[in-house]
């Protein structure tokens, strides 16, 4: 199992995520993770980073071309960043949303969420691989607040 990363994690161009400045202050923002590389089924791509302290208050996601898989998005173990060590990725986001049928996560499951005290990614494991492609992409509106 490979960590694949986006945009938000690689290179020097890393793309920048709004960190709230104080508690109450709420950030949306949509990440958009186009395949220009492939990621096997065995592969975690690392999405996004949500830092310590924030609280998802709502979430939703919706791909282009990706064919008849499926998606887990998640909090992945480890730190961020970190494509050394073996890292894992839940699916307390998404559990096998099919690709292609836009989902948003019912507020009875993002209550449940806790909030970390240290830096996270999301992740997403797909169901098969994704061969790399400019019209293949991954959106995620990811909204959230410091607690």
């Amino acid at each position: 199992m490979a960590t694949k990363q986006s945009t938000y994690f690689k290179g020097n161009a890393r793309t920048p995520i709004p960190v709230p400045n104080k508690a109450g202050v709420v950030c949306e923002v949509i990440i958009t993770h186009t395949f220009t590389e492939a990621v096997a089924d065995t592969d975690v791509l690392e999405l996004a980073p949500l830092a310590a302290g924030n609280r998802i208050l709502a979430v939703d996601v919706a791909t282009e071309n990706l064919g008849a898989i499926t998606l887990d998005v998640g909090f992945m173990s480890g730190t961020p960043g970190d494509v050394e060590s073996a890292r894992s990725c839940g699916a307390e986001l998404f559990n096998d949303q099919a690709a292609g049928t836009p989902a948003a996560k019912p507020l009875i499951g993002i209550v449940g969420l806790a909030v970390a005290g240290e830096h996270r990614s999301i992740g997403v494991v797909p169901s098969a691989a994704i061969t790399p492609a400019a019209n293949k992409k991954l959106h995620l509106r990811l909204r959230y607040a410091s607690a």
